[in-house]
């Protein structure tokens, strides 16, 4: 306990004499030249170390900004950063790729099935074709028939009415034959000559 209290009361006595020297204006440089001045340096317990040791007084510089970097730094640096953005580019180029392989995919898949129904469409045409050409060629065979029938029943009628012409020439010519029979004979010496 006393060790802390010593402690404690050294600490606030370095910081009261930090702050009188801090007060002090810069020009005003006293103690520089006197033997008797004692430089004090606040020295202050980490929490990690225990509360009865001490740690040794350092000389602490106040951090200065970062010196500037030499060249092969720099180009160590500029090379990260450049492999860093490679990597970036190349990572985005893969997923746009894969996004780009499955819309592929998926428009592949729809032309494939675009192509199914194409096929049935076509094979439902060319079956349409099929019964259109069978249509025609039953509907040519049944007019080439009627053309043949109607030929024949022309060649009949044209030999019905021939025959019928004959008959009726005929059947005039003994009718004509009949009446000349009929009528009377003036002179008798005909009829006798007839008779022989």
């Amino acid at each position: 306990m006393e060790t802390e209290e010593i402690y404690m009361n050294q600490v606030k006595m370095q910081a009261a004499a930090f702050k009188d020297k801090k007060r002090r204006s810069p020009d005003n440089k006293e103690g520089a030249d006197d033997p008797a001045y004692e430089n004090f340096t606040l020295t202050f317990r980490n929490r990690d170390q225990p509360k009865g040791s001490h740690s040794p007084a350092k000389n602490k510089v106040p951090s200065q900004s970062r010196p500037p970097l030499d060249s092969a730094q720099g180009l160590y640096l500029l090379h990260r950063a450049m492999v860093s953005l490679s990597l970036l580019l190349a990572l985005s180029c893969v997923v746009l790729l894969a996004l780009v392989l499955m819309k592929n995919s998926e428009m592949s898949q729809e032309l494939l099935n675009l192509k199914g129904e194409l096929q049935n469409v076509s094979l439902s045409a060319q079956g349409c074709l099929e019964l259109q050409k069978e249509a025609w060629s039953t509907l040519n065979q049944s007019t080439r028939m009627a053309v043949q029938g109607i030929n024949t029943l022309k060649n009949k009628v044209q030999e019905q009415s021939q025959k019928l012409l004959r008959a009726i020439s005929e059947t005039r010519a003994k009718l004509d034959e009949i009446e000349l029979l009929k009528m009377p004979n003036p002179n008798p010496s005909s009829k006798s000559m007839r008779r022989r």
